[in-house]
């Protein structure tokens, strides 16, 4: 699996996580990691090689890669383009829209 360079790293404390607030970390503070779902996916569709998502780094700094298997992408998409949606950047949640026509 390739590695891409500009992966984001996100640090998170994994005892302190439930998914509500995973979900929640993520939409209020990693604008990289959305972009990099839309990026990740309109990669592959394009036909790249199978790549990382991201890394997360615990509080330990262990780090974990993190992987998007096809059968997340729909689910995926959707998460990123309500981000989208609240900041008001359109474009993204049209490009999101085409890409979801496609799965």
């Amino acid at each position: 699996m390739r590695k891409p360079k500009n992966i984001p790293v996100i640090h998170i404390n994994p005892e302190k996580l439930t998914k509500p607030d995973f979900d929640l970390m993520l939409m209020s503070k990693y604008d990289s990691f959305y972009r990099r779902i839309v990026e990740y996916v309109l990669h592959i569709q394009e036909g790249g090689e199978e790549e990382m998502l991201l890394i997360l780094v615990d509080d330990e700094d262990v780090e974990y890669e993190m992987n998007l298997p096809k059968n997340g992408f729909e689910t995926s998409l959707n998460k990123a383009n309500q981000y989208f949606e609240k900041i008001e950047e359109y474009e993204t949640c049209d490009l999101i829209k085409q890409i979801l026509k496609n799965i």
